[in-house]
């Protein structure tokens, strides 16, 4: 079915791409019924993502003339990809990666023509070991079997980051990329040593997990924590509170990143405003789909990239 990107307010007369776009495949032209075709680009299907961007879906799909959907992706940097091709919509990615997307350097080789939509909510660096595992800080890994995450999600790009605080490259540990369910999955039976998430707590698929296999979270100390924070300065301090999963009764400190939703910078203002505006004004109801949507509010403008025209004149009119 043909996609058309979102215009702008549902009595649009003339169904056309984003400004500027020539018919990619987020913006194309299409079918006869005259419907708008607004795709999220949201994670694995074990993290947090995919069901908050089914439920934005559905917000969408319940206040505006369109037709919405969320699309299970490999994450933070491919969804920067999928954006700036037009292949998406909109999507969400962690702020480390977004950033590295516009100043076109990590895995970015051009700078990505993305603004935000709006900041989220916090993710945590959650690393996961069995509950009788002898590490206890990434140091410990070094020859240890390790899921850094799905190839191209910015929990992928965290994993090197914070590895190399510690002096580790992936030369140090045998590379394991896999999804949060299929490192679920592995740690459950044996068959690595340690996975990395950066998620939203409570995650499903860590959930899963410590309900059939004693788990712990690596803490990172205040010393560690003001080390990963000098080096990269888009990380702040998280806490997961005890009792978040089975079996792990003790608060952890970890690094956090403000997740962001991101739409391509030249993408009709009307759009952008009418699309955050319906999330915005049903935050209630995405909270039923996840606790995370409680923090969209308090981070609607902490985006590590510029907001978007239309989504900062929302905010303007909102008040937030």
């Amino acid at each position: 079915m043909d996609r058309r990107t979102f215009l702008g307010t549902a009595g649009a007369a003339a169904l056309v791409g984003l400004a500027g776009c020539g018919g990619g495949g987020g913006g194309g032209g299409g079918g006869g019924d005259g419907s708008q075709f607004v795709t999220i680009g949201t994670g694995g299907t074990g993290g947090v993502y995919y069901p908050l961007g089914g439920g934005m879906a559905d917000i969408l799909n319940q206040n505006l003339d369109v037709e919405a959907s969320a699309e299970s992706t490999g994450a933070s940097v491919e969804n920067c990809r999928l954006v700036a091709n037009e292949d998406m919509t909109m999507a969400l990615a962690l702020g480390n990666s977004v950033l590295l997307a516009v100043n076109g350097e990590g895995d970015f080789d051009e700078a990505l023509p993305l603004s935000a939509a709006f900041g989220a909510y916090q993710n945590a660096t959650q690393v996961v070991v069995p509950a009788d595992s002898p590490v206890e800080t990434l140091a410990d890994m070094e020859g240890l079997t390790v899921s850094v995450g799905a190839p191209g999600s910015g929990t992928e790009v965290i994993a090197e980051e914070l590895l190399g605080v510690y002096g580790l490259t992936y030369d140090d540990i045998d590379v394991q990329r896999l999804s949060f369910s299929e490192t679920a999955s592995a740690l459950q039976d044996g068959q690595i040593d340690a996975g990395f998430w950066s998620v939203a707590f409570p995650a499903s698929s860590i959930q899963d997990l410590a309900s059939q296999r004693a788990i712990r979270l690596i803490d990172f100390p205040d010393e560690e924590m003001s080390q990963i924070t000098s080096e990269f300065d888009y990380y702040n301090a998280a806490t997961v509170p005890g009792g978040t999963y089975e079996g792990v009764e003790e608060d952890v400190q970890v690094p956090g990143v403000t997740n962001t939703m991101i739409v391509r910078e030249d993408m009709n203002e009307d759009s952008v405003y009418d699309i955050v505006e319906a999330i915005y004004t049903n935050l209630d109801q995405l909270a039923e789909v996840h606790p995370a949507a409680e923090q969209f509010e308090e981070n609607a403008r902490e985006a590590p990239i510029d907001l978007h025209p239309g989504a900062a004149q929302y905010f303007d009119d909102a008040g937030l």
